[in-house]
Formats: structure tokens, sequence, C-alpha cells
């Protein structure tokens, strides 16, 4: 293996009610071993370095001593939540030549999230449901994500699910020694039948102060009135954060 090795993988994260691609590139390089994640990531991105690195070694997999620097792109959009695990460990793996795609394995039109716990399984995450639409609109043909996440976007069609319990299963599919079945699609019909819960708020990033203000209203039953300035400078900055201050006491 050459000291200097570099992998991508293709991503999707979630800006508001909206999902976007977001690029993963895994670089490895002799020296100190370590790994800096960069990239805008917030605090749980940062943490995945920790069950990164555990999943990978319990999923039976050889951690090599190199010093790894992961760059989520777009670098001027903020990355949030734990969903970005999984196509980093993809990223690493391939770095420390745990991980030989297949020639068959479109990894271009392949999109990977979820998160991962220390022992290697995937774990459902927020958004999935954005984040395959965004994948859709991207021309992406295929996703790997967590299980639990399959069934509620099983309804979009053109695009084909493939959910994965742990790590080992996304391994050996991009390997192409065990595929990984798709998500048998469903109609919208029949998946608004078993929907307990139409709109969950935890599926918003970011809109704390709006997300608060609705939160409150709904458990008091009061009515809700929006408003917004027309303005996009440092004023109008100004002002949004006074009536979110306001908000807060209340």
């Amino acid at each position: 293996m050459s000291n200097e090795v570099m992998a991508r993988a293709l991503s999707l994260g979630v800006s508001g009610v909206n999902g976007f691609p977001v690029h993963v590139e895994v670089f490895g390089v002799g020296g100190i071993p370590g790994m800096e994640i960069i990239g805008l990531p917030d605090a749980s991105v940062r943490e995945s370095r920790d069950r990164v690195s555990a999943a990978i070694i319990n999923s039976g997999k050889q951690m090599q001593p190199r010093k790894i620097t992961v760059n989520l792109a777009p670098a001027d959009m903020k990355k949030e939540g734990p969903s970005f695990d999984l196509p980093i460990a993809v990223g690493v793996l391939m770095v420390m030549g745990e991980l030989i795609p297949s020639p068959s394995y479109p990894s271009d039109r392949t999109a990977v999230f979820g998160e991962l716990s220390l022992d290697g399984k995937v774990r459902p995450v927020h958004g999935a449901l954005p984040m395959v639409i965004s994948a859709k609109e991207c021309g992406i043909e295929n996703v790997i994500l967590p299980a639990e996440n399959a069934k509620e976007v099983a309804c979009i069609e053109g695009i084909q699910i493939l959910p994965a319990n742990n790590l080992g299963d996304v391994i050996r599919h991009i390997e192409g020694s065990a595929l990984i079945e798709p998500q048998k699609q469903i109609s919208y019909e029949e998946l608004c039948k078993e929907t307990v819960v139409t709109v969950d708020m935890s599926q918003i990033r970011g809109q704390q102060a709006a997300r608060r203000a609705l939160e409150v209203a709904a458990a008091g039953g009061h009515s809700v009135k929006t408003s917004f300035t027309s303005a996009a400078g440092p004023p109008a900055k100004e002002a949004y954060s006074k009536q979110a201050s306001e908000r807060r006491r209340l």
C-alpha cells in the first residue's frame, strides 16, 4: 500500500427540510495516527471518529496506523447529525486497504448514510425522507441506508433503496460478495395507511426558535402567527435575534 491514499464516498445531508448531496473525501497518509474531520461538522459529526474506529474493528477489519483527514464537501454547508458515520467508515476502509469495491459497484451513483453503533450495527437517523428525495433529484440511482429507515422512503419511485443492518452488510455489498436485497416499493397510499405520525419536527435541522414556538403552540392549543423581515442585512439579523430571545423568555 502506498504512503498516500485517497478515497471518496457519496452521502447526503439535511438543511431545514431539504436534503443535499455531500461528497465524503478521505485522505490517508503516514504519520501520527489520528482522524480529523473538516467541512463545517457539528459536535455529533466530529464524534464519529470514535464510533467509526470501534465499528470497523468490531466488524472484523483492521485500523491501520495512519493519519486520516475527512473532508465533507461542500465545505460551506453545515453538516449535522450522525448520519455521516457510515460513509466515513466506507472511505476509511478504502484508505486502509480493507475494502476494495467491486468493478460493478456504481460508487458515483450510490449514496450512503447512517449512524454506526460501536459494535458495527447501523442505527436509524432523522431526515431520511428529504435526503432520499434530494438523491433522486440529483440523479442518484441507489441509496444505502439504515434498515429501520427503509420503509419510510419505500414509496419514492425511480430510486433503489438498499437497507443495511450493520457495517458488514455494506462492506460485502460494495465488495460484491453478498448484495443487499432492495427494499420492496410500496404505494404512497399504502404507506399513509401505516403511518402513525405524519409530521415529525425532529426531521428539521436548526430553526430552534421557530421549532420552539410551534411546539409550545401545539402543546397549549394556541394559534400561530408568522412574520418575516424583508431585509437581509445585519439590522434584520439583529431584529430576528431579539425576537428569538423574547420568545425564549416567554
